[in-house]
């Protein structure tokens, strides 16, 4: 209970060293105030969510139309403004915020979780929960975006395994799915982390009986609501624009189309974003090669999908935001860095990255919305 403490504490003194920087940066004390630090946190992908939240999604039929549209966004996120502006009678921006304190301690709170199960030293456990809340592209846990509200998502769904409670990851699938295209793909390192706490899959082993066991068929039911919502929301798609994937037409408008991940890398026309983006790729994909044989296969799927599935998408915009959900590599890291004796040195230089690349966000530099 003391950590949970600490750790609710640390995500919200990390939300006033938001505030006070951008008060030293942009000269201005009205940020100080309530509405300032509203502002502050809403940026760029948040007037799209607003636009949702308060309009829904327009009725467009034409494929060209569809492009560069509300579409282009899932819809769990904003629905859960608009329950709330409309339960508490406030408008998005106040809503967001609501969600942003919730969800950023949720999300910090969960990490803390799963690492204790895998990390004996519980000060390291802390360690390197402090670790994931200062890197320096996760500072979007506290702005009015889906990182937060998707991690939450993802990782109490892989608690709710470990602990065995299955109706539980029934429910979460469904907002998980909901909230991020990406929701979808998880599916499938979930799925083989239910099949490492059932016995069934082990080191290098699989079980084939054990797999086709009455048990394990009933059990691996509670993943079907994950893709029935999915298909449920195309069906929705389908219903307004006459199309089931209006999504990702709509995502063209932000030069995603698919093709073989590895041709995504160098390939933007804005020079410094496209390198910064795609070395960074490779460095962790690097560190993930290197990881291979120390996780099980649940964590390796995580790793790999959280890579390749964004660069599917034929673009490097956005990918440390998309890789700051890849948990394992965090804790590997920080049980790395621990041993050292720089550990907490480390954290605050940690600090002064994430600082830096906050402040690309609150100066809406055009390089914000490719690199984070």
């Amino acid at each position: 209970m003391k950590n949970i403490l600490k750790l609710f504490t640390a995500s919200i003194l990390v939300k006033i060293m938001y505030l006070i920087f951008a008060v030293v940066i942009l000269k201005n004390l009205d940020i100080l105030s309530f509405t300032g630090y509203l502002n502050l946190t809403y940026n760029l992908d948040s007037g799209w969510y607003h636009r949702i939240a308060e309009s829904g999604y327009p009725l467009i039929t034409e494929r060209d139309w569809l492009v560069y549209t509300e579409w282009g966004f899932f819809p769990f996120y904003p629905l859960m403004n608009k329950v709330l502006m409309t339960l508490c009678n406030i408008n998005f921006q106040q809503s967001g915020f609501i969600i942003s304190i919730l969800f950023s301690f949720l999300s910090l709170l969960g990490f803390y979780k799963i690492c204790k199960l895998y990390v004996s030293d519980e000060k390291k456990t802390f360690y390197i929960s402090l670790m994931f809340l200062l890197f320096p592209f996760h500072f979007h846990y506290s702005m009015m975006y889906t990182e937060a509200v998707f991690f939450t998502w993802m990782i109490y769904s892989f608690l709710a395994i470990y602990y065995r409670k299955y109706w539980l990851v029934a429910i979460l699938l469904i907002p998980l799915v909901l909230t991020r295209s990406s929701g979808l793909v998880l599916l499938l390192p979930l799925y083989l982390f239910f099949l490492e706490r059932e016995g069934v899959l082990f080191s290098k082993k699989f079980d084939l009986n054990k797999f086709f066991s009455r048990d394990i068929v009933v059990k691996s039911l509670v993943f079907i609501t994950g893709p029935l919502a999915f298909l449920l929301y195309c069906f929705y798609q389908y219903h307004i624009t006459t199309h089931f994937f209006a999504y990702g037409i709509a995502q063209t408008g932000w030069d995603r189309h698919f093709m073989f991940p590895l041709f995504a890398l160098f390939r933007s026309p804005d020079l410094l974003p496209a390198l910064f983006n795609s070395f960074y790729i490779i460095i962790v994909m690097v560190y993930a090669a290197f990881l291979w044989k120390k996780n099980p296969w649940s964590w390796n799927a995580l790793i790999w999908v959280g890579l390749v599935f964004p660069l599917c998408s034929g673009t490097v915009d956005a990918m440390p935001r998309y890789i700051s959900i890849i948990f394992p590599l965090i804790v590997h890291f920080g049980s790395w860095v621990y041993s050292k004796k720089i550990n907490y040195a480390f954290l605050v230089l940690l600090a002064i990255l994430q600082l830096s690349v906050f402040y690309l966000w609150i100066i809406s530099h055009p390089y914000s919305w490719r690199i984070i």
